[in-house]
Order: C-alpha cells, then sequence, then structure tokens
C-alpha cells in the first residue's frame, strides 16, 4: 500500500514538473513574442515607411551601414513572419534601436544643412516682417521635416510651407544686401552707414519702418 503511495506521489510530482517547465516555455514563448512585435510596430515599421519616403529627396543620401543594417533586420523580420518564431529578439531590439538612431542622426544633420540657408533667411525677415505668425508656421514645419521619423503629414506640411517660403522671400525681393543688413540690425551692429538707396527703398516698399530701429553706440 505505501509503495503505490509512493509511486503515485512521483507520477504526480513528475506531472507537476512537467506542467511547470511547459509553463515556463509558454511564458518565454510569451516574451519572445511581445518583444519582437513590440520592436516591430514601434521602432521598425517608422523606419521602413520614414526611408520609403524620404528616398524621395535627393539632399539626402544614407550610409551604406544604414542600408546595410536595414537590409539585414528586414531580413530578419521576413524570416520570423514567415517561420513563425522568434529567435533572439533581445538582439533584434537592439539592432533596431541603433539603426533607428543611425537613420535618425543621418536624416536630420542632412535635412537641416539642406534647409540651413533658407530657414536663416526666414528667421532674419521674421524679426521685421509684417507676417511674423506666417513666417514662423513655416519655420516649424521645416523643423518637423528634419525630425524623425517621417511621415505623410509632415512632408504634406513641409512642401506647402517650401513654397510659402520662396513665395514670400521672391515677393519681397529679399536679397543677400537686405539679408546682411537686417542680421546687422538683429545683433545691434547696423549704423546709418549701411543704409543704401535700395534697402531704404525696399523698407518704404514693404511698409517696414516703423519695424526696424537703429541704436545708438556708447
Amino acid at each position: 500500500m505505501l509503495q503505490k503511495k509512493l509511486y503515485d506521489c512521483r507520477i504526480l510530482m513528475e506531472e507537476v514538473t512537467h506542467n511547470k517547465l511547459k509553463d515556463n516555455e509558454h511564458q518565454n514563448a510569451v516574451r519572445r513574442n511581445n518583444t519582437f512585435f513590440d520592436t516591430y510596430h514601434k521602432y521598425f515599421v517608422p523606419i521602413v515607411k520614414g526611408y520609403a519616403i524620404c528616398r524621395q529627396y535627393e539632399h539626402v543620401s544614407f550610409s551604406d551601414k544604414t542600408i546595410e543594417e536595414l537590409n539585414k533586420n528586414i531580413d530578419y523580420s521576413k524570416r520570423t513572419f514567415e517561420q513563425k518564431t522568434v529567435i533572439n529578439p533581445i538582439k533584434y531590439q537592439e539592432s533596431v534601436k541603433k539603426l533607428s538612431e543611425r537613420i535618425q542622426s543621418e536624416w536630420k544633420n542632412q535635412t537641416d544643412e539642406y534647409l540651413s540657408d533658407i530657414k536663416e533667411e526666414l528667421s532674419i525677415l521674421k524679426l521685421v516682417s509684417n507676417e511674423k505668425q506666417v513666417i514662423q508656421k513655416i519655420l516649424v514645419y521645416m523643423n518637423n521635416f528634419s525630425t524623425w521619423p517621417v511621415d505623410e503629414t509632415t512632408v504634406q506640411q513641409y512642401e506647402k510651407a517650401y513654397e510659402e517660403a520662396h513665395e514670400i522671400l521672391s515677393r519681397m525681393d529679399f536679397d543677400k544686401d537686405i539679408a546682411d543688413f537686417l542680421k546687422k540690425v538683429k545683433d545691434k551692429n547696423a549704423s546709418l552707414l549701411d543704409l543704401n538707396d535700395a534697402i531704404i527703398s525696399w523698407i518704404r516698399k514693404e511698409n517696414l519702418s516703423g519695424n526696424i530701429m537703429l541704436s545708438i553706440k556708447n
């Protein structure tokens, strides 16, 4: 009788151990899946969508290392979906996050450089313009455009802002001499010697006489 009870107890313990192992494996699989899908949807999908949009613009050229890492993670993601098995998701997560940082840095640096001249002109013009709010909105959309990830809404806003910027600068005949003068005004270095007929004529034409002040040096 005792021997049978011991046997039944051993069988029960084996079943408990087996079930616990299965439960642990199930929990591990859930964690692996959660890590993969969280990384895929939160980081990788925006990277792929953003990259597809950014390729439309000639001012940016991503490095060979970035393209290599992008293709490697595309292959891993595709293979995971095909095999329906998640392998080493932590490594995938680390790789995707590094890719996100790299592509974000390359996009921002190159886009900021591409837009630097027109943004500087707009920033100077905004100081004296009667269209300060319009110009500020344009600058916000341009800054958003250089911020990763890029989406269709950001692109549409940027395209419209870029056209408006050129229209304002063209309509106001904003050239280098005027920009240099306003920059001196901004830095409080402008004097009457900087005023020539062309600049005075421009100020009057744009009705900006009340917006510009020259200071007296101490």
